[in-house]
């Protein structure tokens, strides 16, 4: 059998791509670092200009369509790891809340919410928040 010059080649590329297949099947990315450093910075632009902005802002049409597609995107990403790869997420608020002492809430806080075992839903109402309903 005679082996010309493009056969070899035809061969040691067929053996090259091989190799680089092998070598990806290997290779570990370190996605979830990347996505974790570029939510922490969405993140942090997101509180600085939730801060900056007030609620009579006028905002350009533009910029206002960048952040409903910002928050849209977000929240198609949030629920896919959370319903189809099962991931499970704590909403941040929550958990600020179940950290502090009742006597930190404000008088303006939200009333406390518990549910039972069978799904009743209650909530606990303070004197303070009496007193405001009242007047």
């Amino acid at each position: 059998m005679k082996i010309n010059e493009s056969k070899i080649k035809q061969i040691i590329n067929e053996e090259m791509m091989m190799l680089d297949d092998k070598h990806h099947m290997d290779h570990v990315d370190e996605e979830g670092r990347m996505v974790k450093s570029q939510l922490y910075s969405m993140a942090k632009y997101a509180i600085m200009l939730h801060d900056a902005l007030e609620d009579n802002t006028q905002l350009e049409a533009w910029v206002q369509s960048k952040i409903t597609i910002a928050s849209e995107y977000m929240s198609k990403v949030k629920h896919y790891l959370e319903y189809e790869m099962e991931l499970r997420m704590e909403d941040p608020e929550l958990d600020m809340r179940a950290e502090m002492e009742p006597e930190e809430f404000t008088q303006d806080a939200e009333p406390m919410m518990t549910v039972d075992n069978d799904g009743n839903v209650s909530y606990e109402i303070t004197e303070e928040l009496t007193e405001l309903m009242e007047s």
